[in-house]
């Protein structure tokens, strides 16, 4: 399950915004500090964490660096009016997912709403990509093997057919042997096609993915 850290002083605003998740499949907790939350954002039972209120800039510009280090891949959503564009500009850098204005209206709970939504996606998409950069390395190495092979047989073929015309009149030998060398080739193709599509398959996914994010965010 996906778990959502809610982190304000102002409570009422921290419960109006976990309201907006009550019929989610997302574990919510609020808190009036970011730092009671450590725990599960070490433990990556957190995975987004929503930072609203008033924020001293000095505080922010180094408190964001310092959560990703607990988790690089945890998306963290600031919601704030007053906050420079120069530090907007520096968390960004630092990996921050996504920053809104405070909500004026259902419009604005909803674009978090989408938002939360979409750092989700964003984090899974994340967390495959070790399996993935695995999976292209075997991929790659099936690709090696394959034309290592057919390296051989092209090296092998001539020699082998010079020396069956001395002593075979008919190429029926060197066809059965170029034959099996092709099936060889053919077998080691096939699981390294198959992983190929297995690759572009995720890669798609992926991309579906961070198309959303930057949908989210032009809104």
């Amino acid at each position: 399950m996906h778990g959502l850290l809610i982190a304000n002083e102002d409570r009422e605003a921290r419960d109006r915004l976990a309201d907006v998740f009550a019929d989610d499949d997302i574990q919510v907790e609020t808190t009036d500090s970011v730092v009671n939350g450590l725990e599960g954002i070490l433990n990556k039972t957190i995975q987004v964490v929503v930072l609203g209120g008033d924020f001293d800039e000095t505080h922010v510009a180094k408190f964001v660096p310092l959560l990703k280090k607990c988790n690089r891949n945890l998306s963290i959503i600031l919601i704030s009016d007053e906050i420079s564009i120069t530090l907007l500009r520096r968390i960004r850098k630092e990996g921050i997912f996504y920053h809104a204005l405070k909500p004026a209206g259902e419009e604005g709970w909803e674009e978090i709403k989408q938002a939360v939504h979409c750092a989700f996606k964003t984090y899974d998409a994340r967390q495959s990509e070790p399996r993935i950069t695995q999976s292209k390395e075997v991929f790659m190495n099936r690709v090696k093997t394959v034309l290592t092979s057919l390296s051989l047989v092209l090296m092998a073929v001539p020699a082998f057919a010079a020396d069956t015309t001395k002593t075979y009149t008919s190429g029926i030998l060197v066809l059965m042997f170029v034959g099996f060398c092709a099936l060889l080739v053919v077998m080691q193709l096939i699981p390294a096609v198959r992983q190929l599509f297995l690759l572009t398959k995720d890669a798609a996914k992926k991309s579906k993915y961070s198309d959303s994010a930057v949908t989210v965010k032009k809104q």
